[in-house]
């Protein structure tokens, strides 16, 4: 009877405490909704993201992104897909705040009525990411886009809550002068 009780207690008090620090292994699903600023007509692509991350070592980790988004303009169904592949580097400046860089492949493909046009490129990414409580996670980030067509510089917001240390669901929201896109996610971590 005495261990059932600890390991009640123990298990109570640990959902209190579910991560000290950013987690860097995980897979998250996303509905995402995308607003082009710059057009001389109306272009809001919805659709999905998956993306992923996994430490390679205590700090360097690989990420990766794949979005699949579609509109309809003048009755034309227009694709727009995205895959970021990237290598990352993080710190720790506490036990609950990581700073960390990204070096990333971009590629973009906008495709509709049997055209399409794809650009490649590299991307940039410095941010922050902190567990500012014991299930809410902040993060930020400002990231360089270099393509075929030129480049761009975009900043990102999100926020996660955790409702185990495995699960969490969270919004993001990044903009830039050309875009802005928010994404409604959920995650695992592993």
């Amino acid at each position: 009877m005495k261990k059932i009780a600890l390991a009640v207690a123990l298990s109570v008090a640990s959902t209190g405490a579910f991560a000290a620090a950013p987690a860097w292994d995980f897979v998250q699903g996303s509905y995402i909704t995308t607003d082009f600023d710059e057009s001389d007509f109306e272009y809001e692509p919805d659709g999905f993201a998956i993306s992923a991350s996994k430490l390679v070592t205590d700090d360097v980790f690989v990420t990766g992104e794949y979005s699949q988004q579609n509109d309809d303009i003048l009755g034309i169904e227009v694709d727009l897909d995205m895959l970021t592949l990237g290598l990352g580097y993080r710190y720790a400046i506490s036990n609950t705040t990581d700073l960390f860089g990204i070096v990333s492949y971009e590629k973009v493909e906008i495709s509709g009525s049997g055209e399409s046009e794809d650009e490649d490129g590299y991307g940039l990414t410095a941010g922050a990411r902190s567990m500012v409580t014991d299930n809410v996670e902040l993060r930020g980030a400002i990231k360089f886009i270099d393509t075929d067509s030129g480049s761009d510089t975009s900043f990102l917001v999100g926020a996660d809550y955790f409702f185990s240390p495995a699960f969490a669901v969270g919004v993001s929201y990044e903009t830039s002068d050309d875009l802005s896109t928010l994404g409604l996610n959920a995650r695992y971590n592993f």
